[in-house]
């Protein structure tokens, strides 16, 4: 039997919170590790939110504010944290520069950062600790290293911002509405690894090309090959995007070139196409839809029912009828 992928082993219980302030500085000390301090600076009653979700060395987090607030923190060593705003009620300035809802906030670095809020601010982070941040390390190692060392504002790709603007809320508000989703090896895996897509084609996005020629293409094909085979190896579990680099011992980069270059989709796109017929031969003994998607790690059941019909033409309640 194949090992299982090491962010399955190493999970650790899911944490979710959502937690009401009236008071700046309980705020402040909500995220764990950002040794932070709030100074309020518009009048009025001080009242906020943090809603949290941790796992498998990702933090999620919504934070809410309604007065300004001038932050001052630090992000522990080795990690990286970054946010997207989704409300700006007025200006705001983060490290010396004036932000606005399109600008990636890089929180973590050796100095610290500094932060004056709007007076109705709401920010979406992600935080990942060292080991979790080494996972995503497929971009420019340069790039990496100025993502770590300075905090500061990006201007990067608005789409992929707004995928990953996208994504982060869609778990958020998946394990919001059911927490038990998280008891699936598969769904928690899958999870990491979307989250871990979307920021990478945040930081760094993919390059495509032509095919290459020669001795590329043949080591490309090698790739492929070794990657399809561990995926159909564990169909009733197929590895993550992540698990296949580790089992291979390469880049995420490296793989999404290849499959990029050689079948004209990424790695991701080829997993999931994988789940999805492996999700239609569960539907045939499954006692229900929802069973036989959790199983095989699908947790946004809106989206596994698009992808579906868009994949077999019909939907997965009609399979199920067919099959049964």
């Amino acid at each position: 039997m194949d090992k299982p992928p090491p962010e399955a082993e190493a999970a650790s219980p899911a944490l979710v919170s959502r937690t009401a302030f009236a008071d700046a500085d309980e705020q402040a000390a909500a995220l764990r590790g950002w040794n932070q301090s709030y100074l309020q600076l518009s009048r009025g009653a001080f009242g906020g939110e943090v809603r949290q979700l941790e796992f498998a060395g990702l933090r999620l987090f919504v934070e809410s504010l309604r007065e300004s607030v001038y932050q001052t923190g630090k992000i522990r060593e080795g990690a990286l944290a970054v946010g997207l705003p989704l409300q700006l009620g007025g200006p705001s300035v983060f490290c010396g520069a004036s932000s606005d809802a399109g600008a990636l906030h890089v929180f973590s670095g050796a100095s610290g950062f500094e932060f004056r809020s709007s007076r109705s601010h709401v920010m979406l982070g992600l935080e990942l600790d060292e080991a979790a941040w080494r996972r995503c390390g497929e971009h420019d190692p340069a790039l990496q290293a100025s993502l770590g060392a300075q905090a500061g504002l990006r201007r990067l790709d608005a789409a992929a911002q707004a995928g990953l603007r996208q994504c982060l809320t869609g778990v958020m508000d998946a394990v919001e509405a059911a927490p038990d989703l998280l008891r699936s090896p598969a769904v928690r895996a899958d999870m990491v690894d979307t989250v871990m897509a979307q920021l990478g084609r945040v930081l760094a996005p993919a390059q495509t090309g032509r095919p290459q020629a020669g001795g590329a293409a043949q080591a490309h094909w090698a790739l492929i090959r070794r990657a399809r085979e561990l995926m159909h190896a564990q169909l009733e579990q197929p590895p993550t995007v992540l698990a296949l680099c580790q089992q291979l011992g390469v880049s995420r980069r490296t793989l999404q070139n290849a499959f990029q270059a050689m079948l004209g989709v990424g790695p991701l796109a080829y997993v999931r196409a994988v789940r999805l017929n492996a999700a239609r031969q569960a539907l045939k003994t499954a006692t229900s839809v929802t069973a036989a998607a959790t199983h095989l790690g699908f947790w946004h059941f809106g989206h596994f029912a698009h992808d579906y019909q868009q994949m077999f033409g019909e939907l997965p309640s009609e399979s199920f009828r067919k099959f049964h």
